[in-house]
């Protein structure tokens, strides 16, 4: 899955036969094959020509549209899939409480289950990382017991705050980070953090629309005005090996600085040249291969992500029985 990221402010997007051409006062600054492209995503004051839109939808290729910052405003998308049967299926699946408890356990099982594998994997002798991950441990062994979506919350609630605190003992440089806090971010971990989720959301989107899912029915995270609720319920199991780990990575291997951030009226963000760097890692991350942990075969965090959409597609229509929520290697 190949992605154009545009955060030149003022770029033009163009169509110009099979590609499309990316412009900034009459300078050519990309020029994309259509066959090399599979989704863009426009940052702040970019535009896009009304060819290029029609040609973008036609070739089924989504345009994102997010704030300089990174905070995400929609999506021009291509029709939706066919299969209607797929659709009822989920909003079934939604209206049956047992059913829709059943797959939100899965989903928070799966996000507190990566976060004690991702501290685990730091291999340090930290003693407050070691007390966070007893802590998650306690909380997942509690989770069967909750009766409703409501308890389940509070459940997944205690076992992110467990997460944070590990993953701020894990930080060689804190920049101020104590917890996560999102509107608006107060400090440069946040703002990446923040970043990061906007990103891995809108891959989950993007294939949750591909294979005929609608999503915004979620089943963890309930419908809400302008919120993809069933996008945030299967990214939960991806949060920490892909953004929480490359955030990790970047600030303790020394890649980004405080001089990488500005304070505005909206919270901290990226300087501009910073923002181009961190979309760059952020996509070569997305492409890194792996050994999948049920299937024999390498894959990308991209391709795992679409498995992830596809299975839970399958068990709503039963064509498999049971959800398993995607779990790193400890």
């Amino acid at each position: 899955m190949a992605i154009l990221y545009v955060t030149r402010q003022g770029a033009m997007l163009h169509k110009s036969g099979n590609q499309i051409i990316v412009k900034k006062d009459g300078e050519v600054l990309q020029e994309i094959p259509i066959v090399h492209l599979d989704e863009v995503a426009i940052f702040g004051n970019g535009h896009i020509t009304t060819p290029a839109i029609g040609y973008l939808l036609s070739q089924n290729i989504p345009v994102s549209f997010l704030s300089s910052q990174g905070t995400y405003k929609g999506k021009l998308q291509p029709p939706y899939a066919k299969d209607t049967r797929i659709r009822q299926c989920q909003y079934a699946v939604a209206a049956d409480p047992p059913q829709c408890l059943e797959f939100a356990k899965c989903f928070v099982r799966g996000k507190i289950t990566n976060a004690i594998r991702f501290s685990q994997r730091q291999r340090t002798q930290n003693a407050a990382v070691k007390s966070a991950i007893q802590a998650a441990r306690q909380t997942l062994a509690r989770l069967e017991r909750a009766e409703n979506l409501e308890s389940l919350l509070g459940y997944e609630g205690t076992g992110a705050a467990a997460h944070y605190r590990a993953f701020r003992e894990l930080l060689t440089h804190d920049w101020g980070f104590t917890t996560r806090q999102f509107r608006p971010p107060p400090d440069p971990i946040n703002a990446m953090l923040s970043l990061g989720y906007t990103l891995l959301h809108n891959h989950v989107y993007a294939f949750a629309h591909v294979v005929g899912l609608d999503p915004y029915c979620g089943y963890f995270h309930q419908p809400k005005h302008g919120h993809a609720a069933l996008a945030s319920d299967l990214m939960e199991e991806f949060r920490q090996i892909i953004v929480d780990g490359y955030v990790l990575s970047l600030v303790n291997n020394k890649r980004v600085r405080p001089e990488d951030f500005e304070q505005t009226n909206k919270g901290i963000r990226f300087t501009k040249a910073a923002l181009d760097k961190f979309l760059a890692g952020y996509y070569g991350r997305m492409q890194q291969t792996f050994q999948h942990p049920t299937r024999n075969e390498k894959t990308t965090y991209l391709r795992a992500i679409e498995l992830q959409v596809r299975h839970l597609t399958r068990v709503i229509t039963d064509e498999e029985p049971t959800y398993k929520p995607f779990l790193i290697r400890a």
